[in-house]
């Protein structure tokens, strides 16, 4: 004997990659465009509005890191060391914009 037997329905809650995927792409190309308005218009208010970078020094390879603006808003620190040097950054960061690796 099993006993009585019966299905309980399990609601399970949908949720979809693509808003992750989206997400991503828009930051991705927010940041490739305020890179490049950056370069042409670096003095214009409103691309410093958008984002202003630096390059970062060293023998490794050429990357721009954010340094205001919004793209630095939306920029997730790069160490532990970011996060003690500017703490309202990181805890202020949007969750949907963490970057997981």
């Amino acid at each position: 004997y099993r006993g009585p037997y019966s299905s309980y329905p399990i609601k399970l809650f949908y949720t979809s990659n693509i808003p992750i995927i989206l997400q991503s792409a828009l930051v991705s190309n927010l940041y490739v465009i305020s890179q490049m308005m950056s370069i042409r218009f670096s003095g214009n208010f409103f691309v410093n509005l958008l984002g202003t970078w630096q390059e970062a020094g060293g023998g490794g390879p050429a990357r721009s890191y954010p340094i205001g603006g919004l793209c630095y808003s939306l920029s997730p620190p790069e160490t532990l060391g970011h996060i003690a040097e500017d703490p309202i950054h990181a805890v202020l960061l949007p969750v949907p914009a963490r970057d997981p690796g």
